[in-house]
């Protein structure tokens, strides 16, 4: 973490150069940091370090130990196949809604994503480049009209990112998950609302396998697709499959 610069919210700047040090690895899960030491680290005093970390915590990032300090939280199998479900509930019909609202306006700001994305590829910089993915989801939740689903989602996706998670430049290139993005554009270019749908679907279910068996094994990616074959057949909540499951009384 570098020193922060005198200009705009002390809080803002010091809760943006924690969640980057939690998404980097510079903050390590499951060690407790103290407020002392990361308000030394970032030239600032403890008050607005204090302030960032109730955000942080609230975004499910950190948990604080009143006294000692704070943890960066570790996501665990369940944690991702949790919230990989969630954003097949929310981000497929959202993608639908936005494909039937699109405007001129709303197309010129996911083609800006993109061109994100498409820079950051070149420069073959992954962290910039994830950045701007999120801009691309962020953007087109937006569209469908419900700004407080695309800050829930981006939230989600903090916790997911919290310990550097990605498949960026280790089980995918930046090219291969570049497509999918430039394909839903397209498609919500065209109004396709069904076909935009169904790629966004097709999109989070392949990131989501591919991560899951990356951090940890093909049983913990079968687990997932199990959700969602009962998320399909509607047999069961999405969230009560395979070890999740809690027997009941």
């Amino acid at each position: 973490m570098q020193p922060l610069t005198s200009e705009g919210s002390m809080t803002d700047r010091a809760a943006a150069a924690l969640r980057a040090a939690i998404l980097n690895g510079d903050l390590a899960p499951d060690t407790l940091h103290t407020v002392h030491s990361v308000a030394d680290r970032l030239g600032v005093s403890r008050t607005p370090v204090r302030e960032a970390l109730i955000r942080l915590a609230a975004d499910g990032l950190v948990q604080v130990q009143r006294n000692r300090g704070f943890q960066v939280l570790y996501s665990s199998a369940k944690d991702l196949r949790q919230i990989f479900v969630l954003r097949l509930l929310l981000e497929v019909p959202a993608t639908r809604a936005a494909a039937i609202l699109a405007t001129d306006n709303d197309i010129a700001a996911l083609e800006a994503d993109i061109h994100n994305m498409r820079e950051a590829m070149i420069a073959d910089d992954a962290e910039t480049f994830l950045i701007a993915d999120r801009g691309f989801h962020k953007t087109l939740l937006s569209v469908s009209g419900n700004d407080r689903l695309a800050l829930f989602v981006d939230g989600l996706r903090n916790v997911v990112l919290r310990t550097g998670l990605s498949t960026a430049k280790r089980t995918e290139s930046i090219e291969e998950i570049l497509e999918p993005h430039v394909a839903i554009l397209e498609l919500v270019r065209g109004h396709d609302a069904d076909a935009a749908a169904g790629a966004m679907h097709e999109h989070i279910v392949h990131t989501a396998r591919r991560l899951i068996s990356q951090e940890f094994g093909d049983d913990e990616a079968a687990l997932f697709d199990g959700a969602i074959t009962d998320l399909t057949n509607g047999s069961l909540p999405p969230w009560a499959s395979g070890n999740d499951a809690a027997p009941r009384e």
